[in-house]
């Protein structure tokens, strides 16, 4: 049961931050922790339930894969889960900076100034989308873009 518990805590950051489209790759921080694309999708499911529309496998794949030209549908999957995890709170448009800062420092401690720096500018770059699912979309492809070109150790999930 413990176990079960710790390594649902260490699963939390990646599930968040893969909804951000910070994620993050087969290895996850503790390096005893590798997953398989499978078995991140299989970990996410779940959250789809309280989705509308609920999202097929493939719409979970293409989130999890970043996929830049994603389906709508993956979009506003993603756009649920970062609402679930008041990462985009309801009725908002863009990321809460404080809570994205939160989560991203469990992965990448030692970052809050550039991940601060990050969130404030592809929420600034995005402040005109009216649609929340591009929105939750195109700031999460900015952060991951954006992350990359900051150093960020993000690697990429494989097919």
């Amino acid at each position: 049961m413990m176990q079960s518990k710790r390594m649902t805590n260490q699963l939390l950051p990646v599930l968040v931050l893969a909804c951000a489209g910070i994620f993050l790759g087969s290895t996850v921080a503790d390096e005893e922790l590798t997953m398989t694309l499978d078995e991140v999708v299989e970990l996410i499911q779940p959250f789809g339930e309280g989705c509308n529309p609920v999202p097929e496998k493939e719409h979970i794949v293409e989130m999890v894969l970043n996929k830049e030209d994603a389906k709508r549908e993956s979009k506003c999957f993603r756009h649920c889960m970062l609402e679930q995890f008041e990462l985009m709170p309801e009725g908002q448009l863009q990321f809460n900076e404080d809570k994205t800062v939160e989560m991203m420092n469990m992965m990448f401690p030692d970052n809050e100034e550039d991940s601060r720096r990050i969130i404030k500018t592809c929420n600034d770059r995005f402040k005109a989308e009216t649609d929340k699912c591009d929105a939750a979309h195109g700031i999460s492809m900015c952060m991951l873009k954006d992350m990359r070109a900051s150093g960020f150790k993000v690697p990429e999930i494989k097919e």
